[in-house]
C-alpha cells in the first residue's frame, strides 16, 4: 500500500470521527499524558506507557485522544517494539518481569507458540485504551475508524511489520478484533505466573495482524467507501 493511498485512507477516518462531531488530537508531549488521560477516566498508565518508568521519545511513543467539544472522552496509546532478532514471546517474558513484579518473581511464564514462532520484527503495541463511560458510542462511529488511525500511523511512523493489543475475554466475546480491523486472535495469549497482576489475566487474547494483513483492511475499506 503507497503513501498516498494511506493518506487516502488516514483522511476517510479522519472525516468520519469529524462527522461524529469528534477531533483526534496526538500527543508527544508525554508531561500532559497522565493528566489528559485521567479526563478521559483512565486513572493509571501500564508500565510500559508510564513516562515516570519508561523513556518514550517522539520516535518511539504516542497518545491520541478524542475530543467533543472541549472535552477529552477517550484516548489510547502506541509503542514501537524494535526486537531485532528477539522473538516477542522472549521480549514478553524478559520485560514483564520487571514491569509486575512480585514476591515470587512474577511476570509472563509462557507464550503461546503462534506467537513465538510468527511475530517478530518491528511491532507497533496498542494500549491503554479508554473511553468516559457512555462515550464509546457505536462500534463502528467511533471505535472503529478511531483504531484505523492508530494502525495507519504506525505504519507511517515506524514501517512495522506487525500491529497488536492484549485484549480481556469479554471484548473477545463481543468481537472487538474486528472492529479494531485484526486478522489473527489467539486465545491465552501467555501465562501469567501466580498471583497475577490485577490489571492483567492469562485469559487475554492477542490480537493483530501482519503489515500485509493489515494494509488488505484498509484497502478494503478504501474500496467501501469508493475512494481508491
Amino acid at each position: 500500500m503507497n503513501a498516498l493511498d494511506l493518506g487516502k485512507a488516514l483522511s476517510v477516518y479522519l472525516h468520519a470521527l469529524s462527522q461524529a462531531g469528534l477531533q483526534v488530537e496526538m500527543f508527544t508531549d508525554f508531561e500532559r499524558i497522565p493528566e489528559t488521560a485521567a479526563a478521559t477516566g483512565r486513572p493509571f498508565q501500564m508500565p510500559g506507557f508510564a513516562i515516570e518508568r519508561a523513556d518514550h521519545t517522539q520516535n518511539s511513543a504516542f497518545w491520541l485522544f478524542l475530543r467533543e467539544g472541549g472535552t477529552y472522552i477517550g484516548g489510547a496509546a502506541s509503542m514501537l517494539q524494535d526486537l531485532g532478532r528477539e522473538t516477542l514471546a522472549d521480549y514478553l517474558m524478559r520485560t514483564s518481569r520487571h514491569q509486575f513484579p512480585n514476591n515470587k518473581g512474577g511476570g509472563v511464564e509462557s507464550v503461546a507458540e503462534p506467537l513465538a514462532r510468527e511475530v517478530r520484527g518491528r511491532l507497533a503495541y496498542i494500549g491503554e485504551l479508554t473511553f468516559l463511560p457512555g462515550h464509546r458510542g457505536r462500534r463502528a462511529e467511533r471505535l472503529e475508524p478511531f483504531m484505523r488511525i492508530f494502525q495507519i500511523l504506525a505504519i507511517q511512523k515506524w514501517d512495522v511489520d506487525w500491529i497488536y493489543a492484549f485484549i480481556p475475554d469479554r471484548h473477545m466475546q463481543a468481537r472487538l478484533d474486528l472492529v479494531y480491523g485484526f486478522t489473527r486472535a489467539i486465545p491465552r495469549a501467555q501465562k501469567w505466573r501466580a498471583p497475577e497482576p490485577e490489571v492483567r489475566s492469562s485469559t487475554e487474547w492477542f490480537v493483530g495482524a501482519p503489515r500485509l494483513e493489515m494494509e488488505h483492511m484498509l484497502q478494503s475499506d478504501l474500496a467501501k467507501f469508493d475512494v481508491l
